[in-house]
């Protein structure tokens, strides 16, 4: 079987900046892809974080690994809110590419928004409802998975291990106002903002788009 935690930048320790992009692919082509572009345009090396998922060796192909709690314990230092951290979780389970850029310039970002838009990357709203659906029609415990709000399980019913919620981590906010179906982009909040407050704030931001289907990107100027 192939490694899981195989992180390309295992040196990152904390956030670096008060922006990030976030896409999610299908295969490791096409994430990497995504990186030599973002290379080539620029992004510093130490900005970019590309995690692979569980690859099934040939004998064991289209399966996926019965992990759920470890991938999403390796996801603490990408800062994710909970909800999105499981989601990401599952699609690691099921043998997809995390590639996110930390830190974005604002000369580099709209560049880097659509580098990760472009290259095979997933919308993972649909692919999370699709994950829960299949769940339910196999009766599936969804221990591990939160999924969206509009189907899937609340992080607060997951059966993950503990040491995933007793961390004093800083947790990032989605940005819903810059970014697009396929590309999650994410703020951190104003020092003092407690990881709690900063999940629920960023549920809520979540819950308001899933109702409203996914927002265009609305230009890529940072207005902060």
């Amino acid at each position: 079987m192939g490694s899981i935690y195989n992180d390309t930048n295992p040196t990152f320790s904390g956030p670096t900046g008060g922006s990030s992009l976030a896409a999610f692919f299908d295969s490791r082509s096409d994430a990497e892809s995504a990186v030599s572009r973002l290379e080539d345009a620029g992004v510093p090396v130490s900005r970019i974080r590309l995690m692979p998922g569980y690859e099934a060796d040939a004998k064991n192909a289209g399966a996926m690994s019965e992990d759920r709690s470890g991938f999403f314990d390796a996801l603490a230092d990408f800062f994710f809110p909970d909800e999105d951290r499981a989601v990401y979780a599952e699609g690691l389970r099921r043998g997809g590419f995390l590639v996110q850029v930390n830190d974005i310039d604002d000369a580099l970002y709209e560049t880097v928004h659509d580098i990760l838009d472009d290259e095979g990357s997933i919308d993972m709203d649909e692919r999370a409802d699709l994950w829960s659906l299949e769940d339910r029609q196999q009766g599936a415990s969804n221990t591990g998975f939160a999924g969206q709000p509009s189907g899937g399980k609340s992080s607060e019913d997951l059966a993950l291990s503990e040491s995933a919620f007793d961390d004093a981590r800083p947790v990032a906010m989605r940005d819903t106002a810059h970014g697009s179906a396929k590309v999650r982009a994410y703020t951190f909040p104003e020092p003092g903002t407690s990881s709690d407050e900063t999940n629920r704030q960023s549920q809520g931001q979540s819950q308001t788009q899933s109702q409203g289907g996914s927002h265009p990107s609305q230009g890529f100027r940072r207005d902060h």
